[in-house]
């Protein structure tokens, strides 16, 4: 943390300079971009059209005449972004030399699925970019009501989540998962442990904006360790230029008793400027399970809950910037402390749905447990040079995690600690936008240092180093976007074991009741993997894109398949790592066609991706016997092993708009995964296809209500058979989600209200991701909840 209270102090410093620098600048050094903002048949003034210039996070909102300004600009390259609700997006270049006029006429879309993309300033919209991706906003995320983030997105097609109850999930994308995912936030990675199943995904979903979803292999792009796709989570934009709003948001439900609120403030000054914070918590007691047979339950017993389900996270983010004729810089800072229950079996075979209703109640958390903190310090700093631009961005992470043991009377002891420092940064050259031919050079690095501090050891201490040169070119002409590149990696592992003072357990294979001794586990691995990529995105008619995309990526072993020995608690098996493990390859062909036409939106992605080295645990078919203290457990070992994997599938969505029923709309989507290992059997944690579909009716105006909606959601998941020799198959289910909302004056402001119930039909059911279906635990049933929005508007010229 010191490191961390150094850099504040320095940007501080440096935000200081910049002002004193601004306040005696030349006026006529600073350019102006103004104009007016039109749309529709009859050209009509659009009012509270988002006016935003990404790479230097200032914006504005167009006023009652449609008219707007942005001053304080640099003399470059201006990209600026128009955003409307039920217009499409616009994107236009502007080589600002000096003061210009800009005036905008957009184009009334029902549904506009071509939204902009903004990760690792490579502003585009996702039609021109040839891999698949999309852009989904946090509104219309929160619309599902679904416990957590990412059981939000798993309504996505390709898109689906490891859990461990409601408190703990991890992406699934295209069927690969753990290190094959890359995060991003905060314009760098995000490091936090994501090796192990029942880790959460570890991001707050307060402060965001929307969520970049990255379908397949995108190393080149952002960071190493994305072979099987990323997601970027964009944090809120800063308020408009002459602002200061706040907001508030609430959301009670029944299931869990959850209580769940944020408030945040933001502000832009005239003179270039900004900050925001954000401060959010959420309280969620276990979960009650769906409808189970009646056989099934103890006599007399009405309520299933799944057993020490309930969790607990608290989050704060702040951020603070200065734009001006110089570019941008923005210190940004999140924290996010999580307690989540481990749900284990706790009658020694089957859950005891009868467990004290008080007890599964009480927010008040007992062992097992985990309780993590994680902290992200960035900055990015956007720097225009003439025509082209450089980005600098660096960052410090932390991830504390501890994991508590149950002791008698209701005390607890640490069985496994970790503590997690990262650096990283990320340095680039981009040319100049305009022209047809563009390229990108940078560099991007990573130091990693993990500490055990418990009384055992999962994993080895561990450090690791990555460091990357990378390439990219681009090539617009005409009705075709051609982008490729090429990049190197470094990665260097040094691991060694952790010693205690205390009594180790001993471990005895049951086969041979010879004694398994702990490794020693000090070594050194290092790699040097080498990616691609080239696609093409060709519009071959007014409406009709054609995607095409062959690319490449890799993940490098980490520490806990490297050197694992033990066992989590609330799992069932002990894992054994393997020093000798290679660098998983792949090469994924993609292929994606895009139909927009004004009462329809269709879409379907194939691909086919070889993984050569594909790592995954298996049963060696011994049971080790654990000894420590007179307690005795026997748990199945496996070994992490290799072998070359084929996953293919695709992704297929269809939007009904019809214009002349303006007051509703249908979305259907379905994506379909199969995945082998070449020398035979099931790759694991493979979902099952899914089918979801959506009917929304809405009316802009309804007496005092505005944009008053209803949705009704169905999700028919199929029966899924094709497991890896220790996974369990899972029936095929269908769930149902009722949706309703509306906003309404509530002074001078404009607040939304909606009503939710998930899983109507309160349906017992078993995910095929679900980790606690193994004990018999099912998912969540009936859960009814509200959830408000209110947005307070203290000063600017923009209410």
């Amino acid at each position: 943390m010191k490191y961390a209270t150094i850099a504040v102090f320095s940007w501080l410093m440096l935000v200081a300079g910049f002002a004193k620098a601004q306040s005696t600048r030349q006026p006529a050094t600073n350019f102006t971009i103004t104009g007016r903002v039109t749309g529709g048949e009859n050209q009509e003034s659009l009012t509270g059209v988002s006016v935003y210039i990404p790479d230097l996070q200032r914006g504005v909102v167009s006023d009652e005449n449609g008219n707007y300004k942005i001053d304080l600009l640099p003399q470059s390259i201006i990209l600026i972004q128009y955003t409307f609700i039920g217009y499409k997006s616009v994107l236009k270049l502007v080589d600002l030399v000096g003061d210009t006029t800009l005036n905008i006429d957009m184009e009334i879309a029902i549904n506009d699925l071509n939204e902009v993309m903004v990760t690792s300033n490579n502003t585009k919209l996702n039609g021109n970019i040839p891999f698949a991706v999309t852009t989904l906003k946090m509104s219309d995320l929160n619309r599902y009501c679904a416990p957590g983030l990412m059981h939000n997105l798993s309504y996505q097609p390709g898109i689906d989540k490891i859990s461990n109850g409601n408190g703990s999930a991890k992406p699934v994308i295209r069927g690969l998962s753990f290190n094959r995912i890359l995060l991003y936030s905060q314009g760098t990675r995000i490091e936090n442990q994501q090796w192990d199943d029942r880790h959460d995904l570890g991001v707050s979903s307060i402060g965001l904006e929307g969520v970049e979803t990255v379908r397949g292999p995108a190393a080149l792009i952002y960071g190493a360790n994305a072979l099987g796709g990323a997601l970027i989570f964009r944090d809120e934009k800063p308020a408009a230029t002459g602002t200061t709003l706040a907001d508030a948001n609430l959301d009670l439900c029944s299931n869990t008793l959850g209580v769940k609120g944020d408030i945040g403030l933001k502000s832009s000054s005239e003179k270039g400027f900004f900050y925001g914070v954000r401060l959010g918590g959420n309280s969620q007691t276990s979960y009650v399970q769906g409808e189970i047979d009646e056989k099934d339950k103890p006599e007399g017993e009405k309520e299933a809950f799944a057993p020490n389900s309930k969790y607990f996270d608290a989050a704060a983010k702040a951020f603070a910037g200065i734009t001006g004729k110089w570019g941008m810089s923005k210190l940004s800072y999140s924290y996010l402390k999580q307690q989540i229950g481990i749900i284990e079996d706790e009658s020694a075979g089957t859950v005891d749905p009868g467990a004290d209703e008080e007890e599964q109640r009480d927010r008040e958390m007992e062992a097992p447990y985990q309780d993590v903190a994680s902290q992200v310090l960035s900055l990015e700093n956007t720097l225009p040079v003439k025509k082209s631009k450089i980005n600098v961005n660096f960052a410090w992470q932390s991830n504390i995690r501890k994991e508590y043991e149950p002791l008698a009377d209701k005390q607890k002891e640490l069985a496994f600690g970790l503590d997690l420092n990262v650096v990283t940064y990320d340095v680039k050259w981009t040319s100049n936008p305009e022209r047809p031919f563009g390229f990108t050079i940078g560099s991007q690095g990573m130091m990693l240092k993990n500490k055990n501090n418990g009384m055992e050891s999962l994993v080895p201490d561990a450090t690791e180093s990555d460091y990357a040169g990378y390439g990219l070119f681009r090539y617009d002409k005409g009705i075709m976007n051609l982008s490729g590149g090429i990049r190197c990696d470094r990665r260097k592992i040094e691991y060694e074991a952790y010693e205690t003072d205390e009594v180790e357990p001993v471990y005895v294979l049951q086969s041979t009741g010879d004694t398994l001794y702990k490794p020693e586990a000090d070594g050194e691995n290092t790699y040097n993997p080498v990616s691609f990529s080239i696609g093409a995105c060709f519009l071959l008619t007014d409406g009709l894109t054609l995607k095409v995309n062959g690319a490449s990526g890799f993940t490098a072993p980490n520490y806990a398949q490297l050197a694992t020995f033990g066992r989590h608690e609330g799992t069932y098996r002990f894992e054994r790592g393997n020093t000798g493990l290679k660098v998983e390859q792949n090469v994924e062909a993609d292929m994606g066609i895009n139909w927009e036409r004004t009462s329809v939106t269709a879409y379907i992605n194939g691909y086919l991706n070889k993984v050569n080295d594909y790592i995954y645990l298996s049963n060696t078919g011994d049971t080790l016997i654990r000894t420590k203290a007179g307690n005795t457990g026997y748990f199945p070992l496996y070994d992490y092993k290799q072998d070359d994997a084929t996953l293919s599938g695709f992704e297929a969505g269809v939007v009904f708009h019809p214009a002349m029923i303006n007051w509703a709309e249908a979305r259907l989507s379905y994506a379909l995964i199969t995945a082998k290992l070449n020398s035979g059997g099931n790759v694991p944690y493979i979902p099952a296809n899914k089918l979801v579909g959506e009917v929304t009716f809405k009316k802009e105006k309804l007496g005092s209500l505005n944009n008053s909606f209803v949705t009704l959601v169905v999700s028919n998941y199929s029966k899924q058979t094709k497991v890896a020799d220790y996974e369990l198959s899972s029936d095929g289910y269908t769930l149902l989600d009722l949706h309703i909302g509306t906003s309404f004056k509530m002074g001078s402001q404009q607040a939304t209200c909606s009503l939710y119930c998930t899983n109507v039909l309160n349906t017992g059911y078993y995910n095929q991701l679900s980790l606690v279906k193994y004990i018999g635990v099912a998912d969540m049933g009936r859960n009814i909840g509200v959830r408000v929005h209110i947005p307070v508007y203290f000063s600017g010229k923009n209410k």
